[in-house]
């Protein structure tokens, strides 16, 4: 889809969902399951989840080995995965938006980052099993190491937490429709919950160990996937409305 026409798309799904969101006032569905993903098959690793301007169609890509892209999408009319050929316009648009560290609509409302590195201090054991030797702490000589951890906050609320690890932009996180003022995020356990600007939230009852969340450009579905096994995941979708 050409660019100019994906953002007239983006801004008619938009119109109705232009203002800031209370979250406290969504009603969320059961989240249903769409389809099974078996990284196996798809190759690689989980790294983009997006949605079509009209909300029919998610986009998912893996990574396999850090350098080859796969691209699919999945219909969520037929629930079937179908081979994309390089990443769709669309997709590149909206993951740019759910993933910038501004809320799409309010530029001055900026999530904050921080980075720490911290020194630790592993004692190396003395003693050994190979001489019947029990492994103790040997505190005369100590070992210098470091771990980085860099943190995301909105409102004040930590929605992205990673140590010794390349943070992955929308990972855990996903903002709303334009203007809403609103995500969609995962905690450290994969609990899934809406936050707004105002801290009010949200949270979606029965959802672990989710990661992706995507909501999309009308407001109306929000889509996670929820890992099932080492290299199985579901692609799990809910609907969304505001009860006034």
């Amino acid at each position: 889809m050409p660019r100019l026409a994906f953002a007239l798309a983006l801004c008619a799904a938009q119109t109705i969902a232009g203002a800031p969101i209370d979250v406290s006032t969504l009603s969320v569905t059961v989240p249903a399951p769409v389809c099974d993903l078996d990284l196996d098959t798809l190759k690689g690793d989980l790294r983009r989840l997006a949605w079509s301007p009209n909300s029919d169609a998610v986009y998912l890509q893996t990574v396999e080995r850090g350098v080859t892209a796969h691209d699919y999408i999945v219909a969520l009319g037929d629930r079937e995965i179908g081979v994309a050929f390089g990443e769709p316009e669309w997709a590149e648009i909206y993951w740019a938006t759910k993933s910038s560290l501004a809320a799409p609509g309010v530029p001055t409302l900026v999530m904050e980052l921080t980075e720490s590195n911290r020194r630790t201090r592993p004692m190396p054991f003395t003693g050994g099993f190979a001489n019947g030797g029990a492994q103790t702490p040997d505190p005369k000589n100590p070992v210098d190491a470091y771990e980085s951890e860099v943190t995301l906050r909105f409102a004040g609320v930590e929605i992205g937490n990673w140590i010794n690890g390349a943070p992955m932009a929308g990972e855990t996180f996903g903002w709303g429709p334009t203007g809403s003022a609103a995500l969609v995020f995962v905690d450290r356990r994969g609990h899934l919950m809406f936050l707004d600007r105002d801290k009010r939230r949200r949270i979606v009852g029965g959802v672990s160990a989710a990661s992706l969340p995507a909501w999309s450009p009308d407001g109306s579905r929000v889509a996670f996937v929820q890992k099932t096994g080492r290299r199985t995941y579901r692609l799990m979708s809910a609907d969304v409305r505001a009860v006034r």
